[in-house]
């Protein structure tokens, strides 16, 4: 058999390096992200460009002081190969809100986190290592949460949010381009153990799931792949229809009126519901809520917890009021 090769995934991020001249990578230490941030390296130096790598130090585990100490070590081995790679750190502060899984909590605090220290050397762009068995385990994640198009699109490609482009350049390319890159680097890597914690969801998916799905279904990463795409472009959809409906829902202050939504169709109601509480929830919209809102909705007087926060139905109108609000 031969040995994998990172020809794809070297191909993939040439484009999006060249679309911002200012850019990082995420940079964990992790596997992923230490390819990314070689083959980004290689490129950037190939056009004359330099790369930010950003560590967010998450202080969740013991071992992420050592884990700063490795990607210290991996940049300064980039640096004398003569690649154009500086490195920035910061470390998280703070704890998640009432009812915030600390997963969920480290999760937006690292985007937040790498934002910051995007904009601060004025960076425009930030890429991802996330990879196509990552997309996978998303798309079956959301799928056994009950998600709708919005969940099951999973993780885009390309967005924008904070300020900045973001990127995820490997998402088509499978695991082991990857690990053929990362061998090709010589760089040191850690092992995050959460990723074999049988605690978390996503381990257990990885771990007893998915191997026994790919023997039966080799095919099974592409499709899943295949059935994100097809989710995002319902999504998009779906927005494009709500742009027209929702602003006729829509009181002067923003909150949803009861009278003219419920003057929809099933499904429309849905799809606009679905649309303002992702506009007011950017940590996600539980399937579990939006379920309870179109059974219990009817304009009276009633509250609904909510991610960050609550939701609260007075006078016919739907308001959500942040955690900060409440207190």
């Amino acid at each position: 058999m031969s040995e994998p090769s990172f020809d794809g995934a070297d191909r993939e991020v040439g484009p999006v390096v060249i679309s911002g001249l200012h850019f990082g990578v995420a940079y964990s230490a992790g596997q992923d992200s230490t390819a990314l941030l070689w083959v980004a390296a290689r490129q950037a130096a190939a056009l004359g460009l330099g790369v930010w790598a950003l560590h967010v130090h998450h202080g969740l585990m013991p071992q992420a002081d050592q884990w700063v100490e490795v990607a210290r070590q991996g940049v300064r081995q980039l640096q004398a190969q003569g690649l154009p790679v500086s490195l920035r750190i910061t470390r998280l502060a703070g704890a998640p809100t009432q009812g915030e899984s600390v997963e969920a909590w480290a999760r937006r605090e690292r985007y937040r986190a790498l934002a910051e220290m995007a904009q601060a050397e004025g960076l425009d762009l930030i890429l991802l290592g996330q990879h196509a068995e990552d997309q996978a385990e998303t798309v079956l994640l959301q799928a056994l949460r009950g998600a709708g198009p919005a969940g099951l699109a999973a993780m885009p490609r390309l967005w924008q949010a904070q300020g900045l482009h973001w990127a995820r350049p490997w998402l088509a390319q499978p695991r082991s381009s990857l690990r053929a890159a990362l061998q090709a680097s010589g760089l040191p890597s850690v092992q995050d153990p959460s990723n074999a914690d049988l605690r978390y969801a996503r381990a257990r998916l990885r771990q007893q799931l998915m191997p026994g799905l790919v023997q039966a279904f080799p095919q099974a990463v592409g499709v899943l792949g295949e059935v994100a795409r097809h989710a995002a472009q319902a999504k998009a959809l779906g927005e494009e229809v709500a742009a027209d409906d929702l602003p006729l829902c829509l009181a002067p202050d923003g909150a949803l009126r009861h009278t003219a939504w419920s003057f929809l169709g099933e499904a429309r109601r849905r799809n606009v519901l679905a649309v303002w509480l992702r506009q007011h929830l950017p940590q996600g919209v539980p399937v579990s809520l939006l379920d309870r809102l179109m059974q219990e909705w009817c304009g009276l007087g009633r509250r609904w917890p909510a991610p960050g926060g609550e939701l609260r139905s007075v006078r016919r109108l739907l308001r959500f009021e942040s955690s900060h609000q409440t207190k």
